[in-house]
């Protein structure tokens, strides 16, 4: 059996500059921000967590007390204390069967009472109890669902999410660049009925997804813009890699408001003038993808429960001598208040790539890390 151990790397302590008067005057609450960040590592109690495939496709309790890792190629969750560091349960799932969670690589989300929502896409969604048992079939056929108003074929599998009560459940349309719009699918699974909403400042995602089709070769590949379906606080956050706008949907309240910045360290979206967003040659798509790349891209929204805030990452990915994107980035950190009024930014020189699957826990900010093949998490301190 593997001994625990705490990985520090240091603890690292940084500053960001400025003066406490400039900071009154600006405005802007992370102008003197301060960072000591800690890298601890957890006690797999003898057994693997296989980090092949990340850890992207886990979710955190509610209570920010427990890690779910989805292991896809045993199809386990592995339950992780987050306060203990260790490892204190896995438990298996089927592919097939009466309980199948399907195929293709799930996402999850973490529901009350020791539950799961799982989606596999174009194949499944249900609630799953954590011994792997199906409680809930969510799979539905767009035609299924009255009222959608919107002509689409297939399985509604896209972005699924739960609202808190589990009464609502939220979808997107077909993310494909050769869509003309976005809409948000808001469902009442035990009715069957539900309705659409369009989202025009999300449509700037599909535009600036390139797609390369090669039909001789059988080749294709894409740019990874993204759109990403969160609920907090009761409401579900609608945001974009390419562009800070976002939409917040009171699911309460039954409405919908687009929420816009002016920030004043990078550009509010990624911008592209492409005849066409299809290629199908190899040099030009590479061209335009440069093009995209050497942007700024967002990622999701950060609740910290403890301040009442929100925060978010975005980055410019810096190309290296070989021609690799993602070694190295600039990284810049915003903050908002409960109402996502704009509070601060800064440009973080210190950090050489964006931080991955982030989360408040104790008013720190988690990031997990690969440590020697060890699952790990770069735990940061905000002092501003």
């Amino acid at each position: 059996m593997r001994k625990l151990f705490l990985f520090f790397l240091a603890p690292f302590i940084f500053s960001c500059g400025g003066n406490t008067s400039e900071n009154a005057e600006s405005g802007n609450i992370l102008e003197n921000l301060t960072l000591a960040i800690d890298t601890v590592v957890v006690d797999p109690k003898g057994e693997i967590i296989d980090l092949g495939y990340g850890i992207n496709r886990s979710s955190i309790s509610s209570d920010a007390r427990t890690l779910y890792f989805f292991d896809m190629r045993k199809t386990m969750i592995n339950e992780i204390d987050l306060d203990k560091l260790e490892l204190i349960g896995s438990y298996p799932f089927s592919k097939e069967g009466p309980n199948a969670v399907g195929f293709n690589p799930p996402s999850i989300q973490s529901l009350a009472n020791d539950r799961f929502l799982i989606t596999s896409p174009m194949i499944n969604v249900g609630t799953y109890t954590k011994n792997g048992q199906k409680e809930k079939s969510l799979k539905f056929n767009f035609k299924e669902i009255e009222g959608l108003g919107v002509d689409e074929e297939g399985l509604i599998t896209n972005r699924i999410t739960l609202s808190h009560d589990e009464k609502q459940m939220f979808a997107l349309t077909r993310l494909d660049p050769s869509e003309k719009e976005v809409r948000l699918l808001i469902i009442n699974p035990n009715a069957k009925t539900g309705k659409s909403i369009e989202l025009p400042n999300m449509l700037q995602t599909l535009k600036l997804t390139l797609l390369l089709r090669l039909e001789e070769q059988k080749r294709m590949a894409r740019t990874g813009e993204n759109i990403w379906l969160r609920t907090m606080n009761e409401a579900l956050h609608i945001t974009s890699s390419v562009t800070s706008d976002l939409y917040v949907y009171d699911y309460k309240k039954d409405s919908l408001r687009l929420v816009e910045f002016e920030h004043q360290l990078v550009p509010k979206r990624k911008t592209g003038d492409f005849e066409s967003n299809v290629f199908t040659d190899e040099k030009e798509f590479e061209d335009a993808m440069e093009k995209q790349m050497n942007q700024i891209a967002f990622r999701e929204l950060i609740w910290d429960e403890q301040r009442k805030q929100f925060f978010r990452f975005g980055y410019r990915p810096i190309k290296d001598a070989e021609g690799n994107w993602y070694k190295r980035a600039e990284v810049y950190f915003f903050v908002y208040d409960a109402d996502l009024k704009l509070l601060g930014e800064k440009f973080l020189p210190e950090l050489t790539n964006v931080p991955e699957f982030t989360f408040f826990k104790d008013g720190k900010l988690w990031s997990y890390v690969n440590v020697e093949d060890e699952l790990g998490f770069a735990v940061m301190e905000l002092k501003f």
